[in-house]
């Protein structure tokens, strides 16, 4: 059996880890990707450059890298457990918590201002996606899912992002009786 290869130095820090990503997020949804830099993320998370560069090659990675880790705190939508309506519902909730209750929304917007990062953002808007489309999945509603799935994240990341409002319960629930109805 070939020996696994044992990691250098030593290792690292889970809660400075966490601590780089929120602090990341807060400085780019205040002072934008060019106005954020790598000495105030690591001065601001009581750390040094130097940690930020063991963990990701460059400011890019580690601003995406903070979106990411945004985004996986979005709690799961686990589909079957109410509805089809209700998961979509718990999906688009979720999402609408994170980009208004958190700095989430802002530093991603802050991020599409960077056109070198466009490529990412969309790998990462696609990943927001999977989670619609294992709803879509499983209650057997494949027809139209992608078209669907467009219509809901649009319109929650148009009017978060671009009008810059929370949008009604009773807008998203529109929105979800006219997908549901649809699919």
């Amino acid at each position: 059996m070939p020996e696994q290869p044992t990691q250098r130095g030593r290792p690292q820090n889970t809660e400075l880890t966490r601590q780089i990503l929120t602090t990341t997020l807060k400085a780019l949804a205040t002072n934008g990707y060019h106005g954020t830099s790598t000495q105030q993320i690591a001065r601001t998370a009581g750390t040094s450059k130097q940690a930020l560069y063991r963990r990701w090659p460059n400011k890019a990675a580690i601003a995406l890298g903070a979106l990411r880790y945004g985004f996986r705190q979005v709690p799961p939508t686990y589909p079957g457990m109410s509805s089809f309506h209700n998961d979509l519902l718990d999906a688009t909730s979720g999402i609408l918590s994170a980009l208004h209750d958190t700095p989430l929304g802002a530093a991603w917007l802050a991020l599409l201002s960077e056109p070198s990062l466009a490529k990412e953002l969309s790998l990462i808007e696609g990943e927001q996606r999977t989670h619609f489309r294992q709803i879509f999945v499983y209650w057997n509603t494949t027809a139209t899912m992608e078209t669907c799935i467009d219509q809901l994240l649009g319109f929650v990341f148009f009017t978060s992002l671009v009008r810059r409002r929370r949008p009604e319960y009773t807008e998203i629930m529109d929105l979800i009786q006219s997908v549901t109805h649809r699919s």
